[in-house]
């Protein structure tokens, strides 16, 4: 009799995350293409190019880090339950935005940059803090309370964020 392999739970997890995660961010994608007329070069400043930049650093922000946390039974199946889905929910948004040739100007940068890849920057280091939060606040480090507490962490550094870019890029 042969043994089924078995996935382990994290990448299960990971992998659900990441998947639900880039079809949430493509959101970005859709409201950049339906917010104004074709040559679009840049996002539009104010409030306009924060909720275009919104569904992005939602998505991979808050999504991706709390959904494998709230799952995992230990911190380690958490963290690497997270590292796994923003890197699949990262990979798929670029590739799709490289995929349009939708570039819109960075003007930090002074060069044009595909929004995908602008929505990723936006949103890394959110996940990142919402991450290192929910797991060294938490007793225990993982499950419903670490989950919590950086899906909180999370939104309100993705509402900084989004503001922020909105008026900047």
């Amino acid at each position: 009799m042969r043994r089924r392999r078995v996935v382990p739970p994290w990448l299960r997890h990971g992998f659900e995350a990441g998947v639900v995660g880039a079809l949430l961010s493509a959101g970005t994608l859709v409201a950049f293409q339906l917010s104004r007329p074709a040559p679009r070069l840049t996002v539009p400043n104010g409030v306009d190019g924060s909720l275009i930049l919104t569904p992005a650093v939602v998505a991979l922000g808050i999504f991706v880090v709390s959904y494998p946390t709230l799952l995992a039974a230990t911190r380690q199946e958490a963290v690497l339950g997270v590292i796994a889905a923003f890197l699949i929910a990262a990979d798929v948004l670029m590739l799709i935005s490289l995929s349009q040739r939708d570039s819109v100007m960075v003007h930090a940068l002074a060069r044009p940059l595909p929004l995908g890849v602008v929505g990723v920057a936006l949103a890394t280091p959110v996940a990142i803090i919402a991450l290192v939060i929910g797991q060294t606040s938490a007793p225990l480090g993982f499950g419903r309370s670490a989950g919590l507490r950086s899906t909180l962490v999370g939104a309100v550094l993705a509402l900084l964020v989004v503001l922020v870019a909105g008026y900047s890029i």
